[in-house]
């Protein structure tokens, strides 16, 4: 099991592009972790009145936003490092990248207006 491990990690190239993707899934996660801690960061939210904010069952949200956010970052962590043991282009590990985290952000948005 050992020597398997090791050889899988060998195969991965810490490469410039992988540097990126733990980046990006690394601001992920503390974004999940700033959205639970302070709900005014959610876009919208800090703007409503006081009698919208009494309507919105915010804590539902924060913690809905809080699961997707992380869950996106550490699957593009995950990601990046699957494909850096094949011998992708940049331009396309760039294009997966891109791709999870405007789809996962997009579906975040617009599930978390829906339980509003």
């Amino acid at each position: 099991m050992y020597n398997q491990l090791n050889c899988i990690f060998k195969k991965i190239k810490f490469t410039k592009m992988l540097f990126v993707e733990l980046i990006t899934g690394i601001i992920l996660i503390i974004c999940g972790f700033l959205v639970k801690i302070n709900p005014n960061l959610i876009a919208g939210y800090n703007s409503m009145s006081d009698d919208e904010k009494k309507k919105i069952d915010i804590t539902k949200i924060s913690l809905f936003m809080y699961k997707g956010l992380i869950t996106t970052g550490v699957v593009i962590i995950f990601i990046g490092i699957f494909l850096g043991t094949f011998n992708l282009k940049d331009q396309y590990r760039i294009m997966i990248t891109v791709m999870i985290t405007t789809l996962s952000v997009i579906y975040i948005t617009i599930y978390s207006t829906k339980k509003s």
